[in-house]
């Protein structure tokens, strides 16, 4: 079709975009008065019976949905034998137009728009429709930073095994999960592969696996590890390195459940992730406040010797749930940040002088029954008694209990920062990021496997951690140890 040609009640004014399966036209719809986005099929493919399908199963589904960040669907149907779909038209640039005018994205903007996308994914995953074509093309952002996901033409329905033709390669490759390139079926994972394809070039400004050939490409996807997007972009940090490359995970359940999981853990990793290891080792619940991260290294504050044991510490971070407890978020008074003020201390100071004498008099009392019980006894009548004995008195002491010193694997070289390294061939750089990726996903002492990105190789590696004595050791990648103390 040409520009200023009349399809049916449109006028078409203006070429936007095209697509592997026809053009977008910014359009006059006579009839209704308004402006739309006329997307137009290809003429060689208006005839395949597969395509019409698809287009026409992307326009019920779309205008189906109903959510937000799915493009809107006026109408669809069939003009003089070409398959046409009226949408709104969106005031913006796509994110490839984005990418090439601006650059890489910061990585808040850059998690922002994936959860939006996110969001329009799982709504067709909830109905058995999965993408198949997420890429920066498809999303469309309007210039206040709203995204719509856009193009399910090429879509696949869980229930539909047959609208791919043998030997086309549906997608683009750059995006496609290694399973698509198997020709084996697809599920919602693949567009969360997809996803997180796109989140490492809004972060990075390249594809995962560029290459100078399709052939290239596909033999990176199925067979290469995913750098890390930090060892391209300093910007980006461990935490969320691991969450985009469990995102790019070569097998499907390795990956995240669900789109909306995985734009969670990008969300936690560039809000919540502690960077020190030695801070925040032990601590339970939501973190300190980022200015209050000097106080709560344990060095300072967790030794029996000084605060009689944990058992009698304010615990500085409220539980969840119960927002009623005296020990809530707000860190008042002059003790220091992370431990709450003693209330009405100078009430109690008279209950507790009472329980003091008390505590005294009973002592002494317990001392003299036991010098009466053993000095004297035998007293008075008995003629078995020696005037030489002696008297015997025994105090008990309370056990104390000693932590258990920690005991790393032979050989470990501290890198500081509550981490070290046990063998050669590991980096104090890689020893901090897994130490940082280990305590972003849980307590410390819990055993779990993580990935992990090192900063000289950049490569992302898998670390399995354990507790041992008194320390975590996690083992993985090329015979790397790191400790986590």
């Amino acid at each position: 079709m040409d520009v200023g040609s009349q399809f049916g009640p449109y006028r078409l004014d203006a070429l936007v975009g095209r697509g592997g399966m026809g053009q977008v036209y910014r359009a006059y719809d006579t009839v209704r008065d308004r402006e739309v986005a006329l997307k137009l099929l290809r003429a060689d493919l208006a005839s395949d019976e597969t395509f019409q399908k698809r287009f026409r199963r992307e326009s019920q589904t779309a205008a189906k949905l109903g959510e937000p960040h799915i493009i809107p669907i006026h109408d669809y149907g069939e003009i003089d034998g070409v398959l046409y779909l009226d949408m709104r038209l969106v005031d913006g640039r796509d994110l490839r137009a984005v990418l090439r005018g601006d650059g890489p994205m910061s990585p808040p903007d850059a998690v922002a728009v994936i959860e939006q996308v996110a969001s329009a994914l799982d709504a067709a995953h909830a109905v058995g429709l999965v993408h198949r074509d997420v890429k920066p093309e498809n999303v469309l952002m309007t210039s206040n930073g709203f995204a719509y996901l856009v193009d399910f033409g090429i879509a696949h329905h869980s229930g539909d095994a047959h609208l791919t033709r043998t030997g086309t390669a549906v997608g683009s490759i750059a995006y496609m999960a290694p399973e698509q390139l198997d020709n084996v079926p697809v599920s919602p994972a693949s567009d969360v592969y997809s996803l997180a394809a796109v989140l490492f070039e809004l972060l990075t400004g390249r594809q995962p696996y560029p290459g100078d050939s399709v052939s290239a490409v596909v033999k990176s996807t199925v067979l290469s590890a995913v750098p890390a997007p930090s060892s391209i972009s300093q910007a980006v940090s461990p935490a969320l390195d691991a969450v985009v490359m469990r995102g790019l995970a070569k097998t499907p359940a390795d990956r995240y459940a669900s789109a909306g999981e995985f734009a969670a853990a990008a969300q936690a990793a560039i809000h919540g992730a502690p960077m020190n290891p030695a801070y925040d080792a032990t601590q339970i619940g939501m973190p300190l406040p980022a200015s209050t991260k000097n106080y709560s290294g344990p060095q300072s504050f967790s030794g029996p010797q000084q605060y009689s044991g944990p058992q009698q510490m304010t615990n500085p971070i409220a539980p969840q749930g119960y927002p009623g407890q005296p020990y809530g978020g707000g860190y008042p008074g002059a003790y220091g940040v992370g431990y709450a003020e003693p209330p009405r201390q100078e009430d109690n100071r008279m209950l507790h002088i009472v329980l003091a004498v008390l505590i005294v008099v009973l002592v002494a009392a317990l001392i003299g029954l036991a010098v009466y019980w053993f000095g004297f006894r035998d007293s008075g009548g008995s003629s078995t008694a020696s005037p030489s004995s002696t008297t015997t008195i025994t105090n008990t002491v309370d056990p104390q209990t000693s932590a258990v010193a920690p005991t790393p694997p032979p050989g470990t070289s501290s890198c500081g920062g509550g981490v070290g390294v046990a063998t050669s061939v590991t980096s104090c750089e890689f020893a901090a990021n897994v130490g940082a990726v280990y305590l972003q996903q849980g307590p410390k002492g819990d055993a779990r496997t993580i990935v992990a990105s090192s900063p000289v190789t950049g490569m992302a590696y898998t670390m399995a951690c354990s507790p041992e004595t008194g320390v975590v050791v996690c083992r993985g990648g090329n015979n790397a140890v790191v400790v986590i103390y």
